[in-house]
């Protein structure tokens, strides 16, 4: 984000943008497809020309005259875009208009707004276009300006590299916006009822009745997962928690919540949980995360020919470095060592937001490099014949890791071969994942990494890989433009459960708010800012409108809030809680959320 904001702010001070002129305060401007009125931006990383990185055109349009068209798209960081040339004075404002794709995926459309203050960058907030062959109105509505910004540009373009296009009509901004309308009622449950009888068993399990998926306790119960982090009572690796969890736990169960989700203290919970199985009732049905790309390792992580990791705080293992099979197993049997025989155990996430962008460029770290040189040599019968195909002259294909080629153009023998060892990457990935949850524990339920769903462009590509989980994870923080779950949103819940033909849980979910007074300092805004709604009443009823079509898609087994209180220090500020970080509660949330999960009838733990 910090280079981000330097190149953006870079780029507005050069050219000195101006500001639009609104003197009349006309009720519309018209975006026209005048290429002066237009600049192009791709923050470029290497010495490409210009045509390589990335296309953008004003094409002559059979149904729309000319409009704006921009990809492919191969080289560059955070978009591709076209952005008016003239600053709009108003900081609440709706843009609409018209768009088509050509070979786009979920997540590839952008509406950007960039809010400036002073010409300079402050923040941003992007807005997904589903993919759409026919052109396809859209609206979206810049509600909550970035503190201190005095100024908005617009931008429209793509999110991702990509050898589509993405072509853009009829633009036009009004400087007023409308309300998110959200009904008090998050709407009806229509999920089928879940089926009666089951076998009990020793531990949870997975099941398919009645054209629904349902996880199964042990009591043979088909059980939903309604999760947070709920504190432990003791003093756990992420946070100082209260002494007395009494208090926390009965609001836990009085919320409706019947899980613990993958950052909660299962070692703080073990002995309490343990307790309440003793005595013959529900404990809280619990899950945790094999961490991979957030802390401190020995192993190392994959690089591309520029020795950049994927994403820091989430880099991808390098998997054919032993040391990460090493650490990835012994983190593996200290967590077994709590779990292993425990019935309120549900299971393991395999890792967490592991970033998968661009994965077929980064195999330059020192033992990926080596097995790509192998998986080259068995792919072709010498280096001569490499080279007819790349059209390069390698002496062997140990010179191939030496001058670490990088596949920038995306057609071709070349991009071909990087992108097949990309299947290989990844594979050895969840074999070693998987084997090392599994050995260590045998019996209990072992769920993939959990994707971040709008970097679903990094790794759709790459789902049916991920199969031999029994159930996949995704992380979802609603872009809130609209009543519940957009349309991007939706769909990538569908194609992940179509293309790994696994069901789904959502592993982090959670609704900010601009009144919480989280999101006032212009130098330090969190992340979840581009998330958030107007305030605390909008947060409520969308927080149980999203439960509540989580809950309806019957692919979906549970749902796990982030988190139990908000972040609210000088390392990070974030309306995330159920609780102010003070432990004040957000009761309207609370209320909601709680009667939410009453209208799904949940199982809930033991009273």
């Amino acid at each position: 984000m910090q280079l981000d904001q330097m190149l953006v702010t870079a780029i507005f001070l050069l050219l000195g943008i101006g500001t639009a002129t609104w003197a009349d305060e006309p009720e519309v401007l018209q975006l026209h497809p005048d290429p002066s009125l237009w600049r192009t931006i791709v923050s470029k990383v290497k010495a490409v020309p210009e045509s390589e990185a990335a296309h953008f055109a004003f094409p002559e349009d059979s149904e729309k005259g000319t409009c704006l068209a921009v990809g492919p798209w191969r080289d560059g960081l955070y978009s591709a875009r076209f952005e008016y040339r003239e600053k709009i004075p108003h900081l609440r404002v709706t843009v609409r208009g018209s768009y088509r794709t050509e070979k786009l995926g979920i997540y590839g459309g952008v509406v950007q707004f960039v809010y400036l203050k002073d010409g300079s960058y402050v923040s941003d907030r992007n807005c997904w276009l589903v993919p759409a062959p026919e052109w396809t109105p859209f609206e979206f509505a810049s509600r909550v300006p970035a503190p201190g910004a005095d100024s908005i540009a617009v931008g429209f373009g793509l999110a991702d590299k990509t050898e589509g296009r993405i072509f853009f009509a009829d633009l036009t901004i009004t400087p007023e916006v409308s309300a998110l309308r959200i009904p008090e009622d998050p709407g009806p449950v229509t999920r089928p009822a879940p089926p009666s009888n089951l076998e009990e068993g020793d531990f949870f399990r997975i099941e398919h009745h009645q054209r629904a998926w349902w996880l199964v306790s042990p009591q043979g119960e088909p059980w939903y997962s309604v999760g947070t982090s709920i504190p432990s009572g003791r003093r756990s690796r992420r946070h100082e928690e209260p002494k007395d969890v009494s208090s926390t736990e009965e609001l836990a169960r009085r919320m409706g919540f019947n899980s613990l989700a993958g950052w909660s203290d299962i070692w703080g919970w073990s002995r309490r949980n343990d307790d309440i199985v003793g005595r013959g009732g529900k404990p809280f049905s619990a899950f945790a995360v094999v961490d991979v790309g957030s802390r401190e390792t020995e192993f190392d992580y994959l690089v591309d020919a520029y020795g950049r990791v994927t994403m820091e705080r989430h880099a991808f293992p390098d998997p054919f470095d032993p040391r990460f099979e090493q650490d990835y197993r012994q983190q593996a049997r200290e967590m077994a060592d709590i779990a292993r025989g425990k019935p309120w155990f549900a299971g393991y996430f395999a890792g967490n937001e592991i970033c998968h962008r661009e994965l077929f460029r980064h195999v330059y770290s020192e033992h990926c490099s080596s097995a790509f040189r192998d998986f080259l040599a068995e792919r072709y019968t010498d280096i001569a014949t490499l080279n007819t195909a790349w059209a390069t002259d390698f002496a062997s294909f140990e010179e191939i890791i030496e001058r670490q080629p990088d596949p920038i153009i995306r057609s071709g023998p070349m991009h071909e071969d990087f992108h097949a060892f990309e299947r290989v990457i990844v594979k050895r990935f969840v074999d070693i994942t998987h084997r090392a949850i599994r050995d260590a524990d045998p019996d209990h339920l072992i769920f993939s990494n959990r994707f971040m769903v709008d970097d679903a462009q990094a790794w759709q590509h790459l789902l049916d890989l991920y199969r031999p989980y029994d159930a996949i994870g995704l992380n979802l923080y609603p872009m809130n433009q609209t009543a519940g779950l957009d349309a991007n949103e939706k769909a990538m819940f569908h194609l992940v459960h179509e293309r790994t033909e696994r069901p789904i849980i959502v592993g982090e979910w959670s609704i900010p708010a601009a009144d919480s007074g989280l999101y006032n300092n212009a130098d330090n805004l969190d992340w979840s800012w581009n998330e958030v709604v107007e305030n605390q009443d909008e947060r409520s009823r969308q927080a149980a409108r999203v439960a509540v079509e989580f809950y309806n898609m019957p692919f979906v087994i549970g749902a796990h809030w982030f988190i139990w209180r908000d972040f609210d220090s000088e390392r990070r500020q974030a309306n995330r809680g159920l609780f102010k970080a003070d432990r004040t509660p957000w009761q309207t949330l609370i209320d909601a959320l709680t009667n939410a999960h009453r209208a799904m009838r949940l199982p809930v733990p033991y009273q």
